[in-house]
């Protein structure tokens, strides 16, 4: 296939949402710091075992656990969100290392959590689907 054999005006350019429900997930890696936010962390996984939506990719983020959110709330829930993660997928945790590198270290590893789906707002009319990163369970 080239592009020379596709027609653009055919090519449908919603992206198709992800079903709101609990999905298994793997870690991948490539797990960084935001060029554009140095103290957040960018983080995907691709879901496993679920038909047609198998391989596809959810991404989210934990931000800098010292930052502060629009509300003038301390961002600490953070930190814990991310242990939360590193311990549902096995992880071992070592002192002092740093969270990319944990998360890089732990890529393959599996989890559960919910996928809901954003409100339309006038900056993103579209849907998006949100991993619930609060909830994540060892994988079955």
């Amino acid at each position: 296939m080239s592009w020379q054999n596709i027609d653009l005006t055919k090519i449908n350019p919603q992206a198709e949402i992800i079903p709101e429900k609990t999905y298994t997930f793997e870690l991948a890696p490539g797990a960084k710091y935001d060029e554009r936010d140095p103290g957040r962390i960018l983080v995907s996984a691709s879901i496993v075992n679920d038909g047609e939506f198998t391989g596809r990719r959810v991404f989210f983020s934990y931000p800098d656990p010292e930052s502060f959110n629009s509300k003038g709330n301390k961002n600490d829930w953070s930190a814990k969100a991310l242990v939360r993660l590193l311990t549902a997928v096995g992880a071992d945790l070592q002192e002092g290392e740093d969270p990319v590198s944990a998360l890089n270290r732990a890529a393959g590893g599996r989890f559960t959590s919910k996928v809901t789906h954003s409100k339309p707002t006038e900056e993103y009319p579209n849907p998006r689907a949100n991993l619930d990163i609060f909830n994540p369970k060892p994988a079955a």
